[in-house]
């Protein structure tokens, strides 16, 4: 089976607190509701489109609110994801270099995935071999359903798995991966640590190194 290395999106790949804050709280304001900063929603990111919702609102607010400002949470960061999304300097270089010493590279995303999907055509197109995110019947991270259907479609074998955050170290871990936090994304090192991180880099040169010695030297 072919080497596959596994990356969460959001924070690990794209650099998306920013604008996921602006639209969340363009939604909320839509409602009347009221907004989050910016280090708020670096805690409220990792579980899904729903529990986003959810932690954005009060159990009341949910309750009478939730369905609008979910249809237009919805429409407002798809159209930003149609247009494509801040990469973390060095990305596209990484990808590169692993499709080229014979992996194939996979986005799995708790992120809704028809804008996952946006996001790969409008920011990664062929670097990446597949992208996807929660689909219905497929429960979200860190529940191990997910990366399973990516190694599926796409008949590799995962060699690495790369996130930012607890539940991506947690689904690294549900899953049996060898499991990479990077420390430029939503959580600091030491939750990384204390979730299983195998391994940590700093620097997305120093990822991208700990990545190429995990592929099997016969296809480098």
């Amino acid at each position: 089976m072919d080497p596959v290395i596994l990356f969460d999106l959001d924070g690990t790949l794209l650099d998306s607190l920013a604008d996921i804050t602006l639209c969340a709280n363009t939604a909320l304001e839509i409602s009347g509701l009221p907004q989050h900063t910016k280090e708020d929603y670096r805690g409220y990111i990792g579980n899904g489109m729903e529990m986003l919702l959810r932690r954005m609102m009060t159990p009341e607010a949910y309750e009478k609110h939730g369905g609008r400002v979910r249809s237009d949470y919805m429409t407002i960061y798809g159209d930003l994801c149609a247009q494509g999304g801040r990469l973390f300097p060095g990305i596209p270089e990484m990808l590169g270099a692993l499709q080229k010493a014979g992996a194939k590279t996979a986005v799995i995303s708790n992120k809704p995935d028809y804008q996952t999907r946006l996001v790969w055509e409008s920011t990664f197109g062929e670097a990446l071999d597949l992208a996807q995110g929660q689909l219905e019947g497929i429960p979200t991270k860190p529940d191990p359903a997910g990366p399973r259907e990516v190694l599926r479609r796409l008949g590799g074998e995962c060699i690495a798995y790369v996130g930012d955050s607890e539940v991506d170290m947690q689904t690294g871990k549900n899953c049996g991966f060898y499991t990479v936090g990077v420390t430029w994304g939503m959580k600091p090192r030491k939750v990384l640590l204390q979730s299983g991180a195998d391994a940590l880099a700093d620097t997305v040169e120093e990822l991208t190194e700990l990545l190429l010695e995990r592929i099997p030297e016969r296809l480098r």
